[in-house]
Parts: structure tokens; sequence; C-alpha cells
């Protein structure tokens, strides 16, 4: 079996873990008559990682930033892109971060409204926050590894880090996100953060 084929089969293996020791609660189901919510709930993800990118491009120098959305790109489509003139060298990562910090900003508020109402909406929210930048990692890394636009792409040429290792940081987060989700007592929550030239995964315990 190829590397690729036993990275895939590990992330199968523990999300499948995870649906045997969690239970999954009837409030995740979805009806069909709630697509608008989702979709809306979707958008609202991305415009929020689109601005979490826009945020740091005010505070680090970027020139000329631009977001746009349903867009093409030198024969790219993207959901969600940002764009610039030019960037400070030391500014590349913290850019890159910017939309994951964003989501995970979201990702806190939302869970606790989805535990005091779980709508459609909230429920949607949480998912795509839980969910989204792993998807992303995922596509980066074995997908369409060439495509320089992406943020997990740019994350590994500024640090020099593995794909492996990259996945494994975001395979964790989420895990554990998922495992709070479940979990309402749970105290500590993970952290991907970053400087100018490297990240780290931390977990923060509130007391």
């Amino acid at each position: 079996m190829s590397r690729l084929g036993r990275t895939f089969r590990s992330i199968l293996m523990r999300y499948l873990l995870l649906l045997v020791v969690i239970p999954t609660p009837t409030a995740w189901s979805f009806n069909v008559s709630d697509i608008f919510e989702i979709g809306s709930a979707y958008i609202t993800h991305l415009t929020l990682h689109e601005l979490g990118h826009q945020l740091v491009a005010d505070e680090v120098g970027v020139t000329n930033h631009k977001i746009s959305f349903f867009t093409q790109r030198k024969g790219e489509f993207y959901l969600g892109l940002s764009t610039y003139d030019s960037i400070p060298r030391e500014s590349r990562l913290p850019y890159a971060m910017g939309g994951e910090r964003m989501n995970s900003i979201s990702f806190e508020y939302n869970i606790e409204a989805y535990r005091y109402h779980p709508t459609t909406f909230n429920k949607a929210m949480l998912f795509f926050d839980t969910m989204g930048f792993l998807g992303y990692t995922l596509l980066a890394n074995y997908v369409n590894p060439d495509n320089h636009c992406y943020d997990p792409t740019l994350i590994r040429e500024e640090t020099g880090m593995s794909k492996e290792i990259l996945l494994s940081f975001v395979l964790t987060k989420t895990t554990m996100n998922v495992w709070r989700i479940f979990n309402p007592e749970t105290r500590w929550s993970p952290v991907i953060d970053s400087n100018e030239d490297s990240i780290w995964f931390q977990l923060k315990y509130r007391f």
C-alpha cells in the first residue's frame, strides 16, 4: 500500500473509532428543508476565513489585498481566494495562518451557540469550523499539492514542515475538537499557533 493509502486508512480508522466510542446524538441529523441554513453557514464560514487573512494583511504591510469568492485564477477554481501585490517576507506565515486562526475563534463561539441553541445553522457552522481545515489540508497535501495558493501549502513552504507532520497537527486538533463537541465538560482546547517562521501545537486549559 502506498504512503498516501496508509495515510487515508489511518485517518479513516481514527474517525471510525470515534463513531464507536462517541454516540452521535439525533440533534446532528439534517433535514432536506434545512439546506438553505447549511448553505448560509458555509458562506459565513468561508467569509470569516477570508476575513482572517484580511485582518492579518492590514497589520503586516500587505499591499493591495483583495478577497474574491467563487472565482478562477490561472485555470483553478476557488470558493474563496485572498490575493495581494506584495507582502513582507516575515509576514507570509502569519498571513497564511490568518484564515485558520479566524475559524478557530469562530469554533469557540459556535460550540457554545450549538449547546444552547442547536439550530441547523449553528450545527452546520460548528461542523464547518471543526472539519474545514482538515479537508483543506488533505486537498493541499494530496489532491492538488502543486497549488501554491492553498494555505496549508504556504504553511509547509514557510516552515519546511512535511505533509505528514502538518496533517498530524491538524488531525489531532480536529479529533480533540470532535471530542469536545460530545463532551461539554472538557476544559482544555487545542490551538495551532505561529510566529514569523514556525508553527506549534498547544493545549489551553480553562480553570
